[in-house]
């Protein structure tokens, strides 16, 4: 397969449809990988830098469209809704968290195959690129009462672990620390074990934040390199 082949990840949860989907892209000439839930999706993107992501709606464990709006605003991936969701309130809430085409199933898996293909060549001049650009809304650390404020005002509860997480990135707002120099300040040591906590402990305070506020963590996982703020972090 060519190095350059365009990398799709596929978020849906009805796993005949999903593998049915990494069968054919991957047949047709796409580098695929499919996850079922967005704990799955947030890993994979640990991993690996994606040009476009399918995404579902109705996920067991947090919204499609709160996964299109991480991705629309920390990466450059090509956002594709792939849903049974066919209302004009459910579209414009798609593209209004940054979707760039939206799609209603069933759908034929060539009209999908050329959608992928027009989208990625259309997004090439960005493929490949690291966003490390920091905003200016402010987040706060109150580390006498172990919660976070989001730039919207709202208030998340702390656990020391994720303090102590983000106060290694807050030295550097967009520059990355590696994830095993995470692993070793948090943890002691490195290893798989570690590894999954670490995923676990992101996915649990992502989960808090979005259950408040419409502002995804502002940390972003630059691939083979680490996790970097992208936003500016006071503590107090």
């Amino acid at each position: 397969m060519e190095s350059d082949a365009i990398r799709i990840i596929i978020v849906e949860d009805d796993r005949d449809l999903r593998e049915s989907l990494e069968t054919y892209l991957s047949m047709s000439g796409f580098l695929v990988e499919g996850v079922g839930t967005s704990r799955e999706f947030y890993r994979a993107l640990d991993s690996h830098s994606f040009d476009i992501a399918l995404l579902d709606i109705g996920l067991p464990d947090q919204s499609g469209i709160v996964l299109a709006e991480y991705l629309h605003n920390n990466t450059y991936t090509g956002i594709i809704m792939l849903t049974a969701k066919d209302s004009d309130e459910d579209k414009l809430r798609g593209y209004d968290a940054g979707a760039d085409i939206y799609l209603t199933k069933p759908i034929d898996s060539r009209m999908l195959a050329s959608a992928v293909t027009n989208l990625a060549y259309r997004l090439k001049p960005h493929r490949g690129t690291i966003m490390q650009e920091v905003s200016t809304s402010e987040w706060l650390v109150n580390k006498a009462s172990w919660n976070l404020q989001t730039a919207d005002g709202k208030v998340v509860p702390l656990t020391p672990l994720e303090v102590k997480f983000l106060t290694l990135l807050s030295d550097s707002p967009g520059v990355p620390v590696s994830r095993a120099d995470l692993l070793q300040e948090l943890y002691s040591r490195s290893d798989d074990y570690t590894g999954k906590a670490l995923d676990v402990m992101l996915y649990r305070l992502r989960a808090k934040i979005t259950a408040v506020s419409e502002l995804p963590l502002p940390v972003k996982s630059i691939r083979t390199q680490g996790y970097c703020l992208t936003a500016p972090l006071t503590f107090r």
